[in-house]
């Protein structure tokens, strides 16, 4: 008899569990429920194909944000072709709004469709804007030999050719050129290395950034960072040299208000960089 009383007991309990949690269940149900119907987006609702019925907001906001992020379209701003200068215009972007999207899916009537609140975004530089830069604000020129030396400069002003900058936005000629090594081009020639010559990738490199450093001079643009050659070079006056390296950079700064545009020239043995705004 003990061990039977003793069955009944927890058979009891547990029974009286499975009753509390079903109640529980059924309580979150109700409430659940009624929270859907009272403050959710009415019955057969549906944002283009998806279902929206019976979501509470922040499932709606979640849903819609998705669908922004698989959606956007981002502007594409008009540039100059490189090579041959041709402005190539400018692509509007597109977004979906997202609150004004959760805001129309929630106050919809039954058995509606609605479509997601687009707006446009637009690019920050037009082919207006390109076709204004009409003034050469400065220019220097250098004259520079053949062999390694001069494919260097070529290269490295054939990558500043029709750069763009911002109003405000500071210009790296190490980031602009990129990295100066053979699989670029780059050729063996003599660079400076604390005060002796050595030979190096991208010798020569530096009468770029020097002819560049007096056409911004000439610009009355900001100079951020500039560093002398450890011995003087024979391109330019002494004291308006500006040396690179893998650790050394040029920059300087459109402090103007409107776009700023080099243009570089290396046909011959000259070098021409102008500064256009």
């Amino acid at each position: 008899m003990k061990n039977i009383t003793v069955f009944t007991i927890k058979g009891t309990t547990l029974l009286l569990l499975v009753l509390l949690f079903a109640s529980g269940c059924l309580t979150y149900n109700l409430r659940e429920s009624y929270l859907r119907s009272k403050y959710g987006v009415a019955k057969g609702v549906f944002l283009k194909d998806i279902s929206m019925g019976r979501k509470l907001e922040e499932e709606v906001t979640g849903l819609v944000e998705a669908l922004c992020r698989e959606s956007l379209i981002r502007p594409r701003n008009a540039y100059l072709d490189p090579l041959s200068g041709e402005v190539l215009p400018e692509q509007p972007g597109k977004k979906i709004d997202v609150q004004k999207t959760v805001e129309l899916v929630m106050g919809s009537r039954p058995r509606t469709t609605v479509y997601p609140v687009i707006i446009d975004l637009d690019p920050e530089i037009t082919a207006d804007l390109l076709e204004g830069i009409s003034q050469r604000k400065g220019s220097y020129a250098t004259g520079f030999g053949n062999g390694g030396r001069g494919e260097n400069i070529r290269i490295a002003a054939l990558a500043l050719h029709n750069y763009l900058l911002l109003p405000g936005e500071v210009f790296s000629f190490n980031r602009a050129t990129g990295p100066r090594v053979a699989e670029r081009g780059y050729k063996l020639a003599p660079i400076i290395v604390g005060g002796t010559i050595v030979p190096g990738y991208g010798g020569g490199v530096c009468q770029v950034s020097t002819t560049l450093y007096n056409a911004v001079l000439n610009s009355k643009l900001q100079v951020v960072q500039r560093f002398p050659h450890s011995r003087p070079v024979g391109y330019v006056p002494r004291g308006r040299d500006a040396t690179v390296s893998e650790h050394l950079d040029f920059k300087f700064r459109n402090n103007t208000d409107g776009l700023i545009l080099i243009k570089t020239s290396a046909y011959g043995y000259r070098l021409v960089v102008e500064i256009w705004g």
